[in-house]
C-alpha cells in the first residue's frame, strides 16, 4: 500500500499555471494538472512525483484545484519547476483583436503531398484536425486546432 500522502499545509496560495491555448481539448481545464470527473462532478488535480501520479484532491472550483497543483508543484518540485512550467504554459496567442486575414499560401516547389498548401499549416493525422503554428523567439508556438486547413 502506498501511504504518501500530499500535504500542502503551511504552502502560500499560488497562482494557477495556464496550459498553453493549443493544447485545451473541448471540457477539458483550461489549468495544468486538472481533469474533470464527471462521476463525482468535481476537479481533480493530481501531480507526478517520482514517476507516480498523486491526487491532490477534488474540488467544486476549477480555480481552486489549480491553486493546489500549484502550490504542490512548489512544495514537491520547488521554485524553479513552479516557473519553468508558467514559462512553458504562459505564452497564449491571442488573436481575438485580429480581423480575420487570407492564408499565406506556399511555393508551387514547397508543397508536398498531403501537406498544407498554407504557410504554418499542418495535419495532425493523431487529432484529425488541422493545426496552426508559428515560430516565436525560436520556439514552436501553437495557435490552435481546427477542422479545414482554410479556417
Amino acid at each position: 500500500v502506498d501511504a504518501f500522502v500530499i500535504d500542502l499545509t503551511g504552502v502560500p496560495p499560488q497562482s494557477p499555471i495556464p496550459k498553453s491555448a493549443g493544447r485545451i481539448k473541448e471540457g477539458a481545464s483550461k489549468y495544468t494538472g486538472l481533469t474533470f470527473h464527471k462521476s463525482h462532478n468535481k476537479w481533480q488535480a493530481q501531480i507526478s512525483i517520482e514517476g507516480k501520479q498523486r491526487q491532490i484532491g477534488r474540488y467544486e472550483s476549477e480555480e481552486e484545484a489549480a491553486v493546489d497543483y500549484a502550490r504542490a508543484v512548489l512544495k514537491y518540485k520547488g521554485q524553479g519547476e513552479l516557473g519553468k512550467a508558467r514559462e512553458q504554459n504562459s505564452f497564449i496567442i491571442d488573436l481575438s483583436d485580429v480581423p480575420p486575414q487570407s492564408p499565406i499560401s506556399k511555393s508551387e516547389g514547397r508543397i508536398k503531398e498531403g501537406a498544407s498548401k498554407y504557410m504554418g499549416v499542418s495535419f495532425d493525422k493523431r487529432m484529425n484536425k488541422w493545426q496552426a503554428k508559428i515560430y516565436i523567439d525560436g520556439k514552436d508556438r501553437h495557435i490552435g486546432c481546427y477542422e479545414n486547413e482554410e479556417e
